[in-house]
């Protein structure tokens, strides 16, 4: 193979790992509402992980303050166990994917992703 072709290829693989590694992060996580005697959720509604990251100052500091918001659910013992197991899968979803996109972010800020 030629220099120019192994150059090309290189550059090849490079972007479809970028690609694939942006296919790894989830857009969209869950929000849901807990009912007032904190014994269920009453509603589960997708989200935008990007507005998520606008929000709270980037994907970092979106994760960070949602991994908070689940310890916080996690030890009150106002919540029932379902709604504490159900929060803390959401919330744990949720923290993984922006700290994903923090990752990618971090890697190639030229992401339309990670303009804000």
């Amino acid at each position: 193979m030629n220099p120019a072709k192994k150059v090309f290829v290189a550059c090849l693989l490079l972007g479809a790992s970028s690609v694939a590694m942006a296919l790894e992060c989830d857009v969209n996580g869950v929000k849901g509402t807990i009912s007032a005697d904190g014994q269920s959720i009453e509603t589960r509604t997708p989200i935008s992980l990007k507005d998520q990251a606008r929000t709270y100052g980037g994907y970092q500091r979106a994760a960070d303050f949602l991994e908070r918001n689940r310890a916080d659910i996690a030890t009150n013992p106002h919540y029932s166990r379902a709604v504490k197991s159900q929060v803390s899968d959401d919330l744990t979803k949720n923290v993984s994917d922006l700290k994903c996109w923090a990752a990618l972010c971090q890697q190639d800020s030229s992401n339309a992703a990670c303009k804000f």
